[in-house]
């Protein structure tokens, strides 16, 4: 139950690797890539959601179930597809799987050895965790986007939608290792997938050495620290 790219491309891999994966969405509201392109012939067609390069390649391999999870029947079926279901992955802010009855809590009731995958920008905890975000922003957030960019320009951003791609590799390696750990100990669990902390993670080297240091990394163009010949 996700859209645009971290959780559903991450989901898009484990179906390349053999897994049953079915997107879960509301065709009252449509995937935002769906009407973006690009198209083949830049024609989008009367099912532009059916010709989007962008949509079918991060959701290839798929099956799909529109639900309105505003209906109490819908939320039955979902339910029901919980209950013989290894993995649940959602994108939601915190908020909005608790309101429906849909959480963690509530759903390791009636199959307690899911293994729920739920994908924020700021994880469920913290001052921030109720807001939504895009990867544009959080790699601000981040502090991505004060290294990126020439000495004496503005911060920049650093790619298209990479918290994003982190998100995805981590939930990718998350969902496998959880996995693991179940064929072991019979176990579920919960993960707490923070976008946030996906970006910052990078950055580890440049936090430890204002920590250790108190040096402040600033944006340094087409140089390099260590390596020669740069710029």
């Amino acid at each position: 139950a996700s859209h645009v790219f971290a959780v559903p491309y991450a989901t898009g891999l484990l179906a390349d690797l053999g897994a049953e994966v079915i997107k879960i969405q509301a065709h009252t509201r449509m995937d935002v890539m769906a009407g973006h392109g690009p198209f083949p012939e830049n024609i989008p067609g009367e099912r532009p959601w059916d010709r989007v390069g962008s949509l079918n390649t991060v959701n290839r391999g798929k099956l799909g179930l529109s639900l309105d999870l505003t209906k109490p029947e819908a939320i039955e079926i979902f339910r029901r597809l919980v209950r013989v279901s290894d993995v649940l992955a959602e994108s939601f802010t915190p908020r909005v799987m608790k309101k429906l009855g849909l959480d963690y809590a509530a759903l390791r009731e009636i199959r307690p050895e899911l293994i729920m995958l739920s994908n924020t920008g700021y994880g469920h905890s913290g001052p921030w965790r109720e807001y939504g975000s895009v990867a544009t922003s959080l790699e601000a957030t981040s502090g991505m986007c004060w290294l990126s960019g020439y000495e004496d320009g503005p911060p920049s951003k650093i790619g298209q939608s990479y918290t994003d791609f982190l998100a995805c590799w981590n939930a990718v390696y998350a969902l496998l290792l959880s996995l693991h750990r179940r064929r072991r100990t019979g176990r579920g669990q919960w993960i707490d997938l923070s976008m946030y902390q996906t970006g910052a993670a990078t950055l580890g080297p440049i936090i430890m050495d204002y920590f250790a240091n108190g040096m402040v990394a600033t944006r340094m163009g087409n140089r390099h620290p260590e390596m020669a010949p740069h710029n």
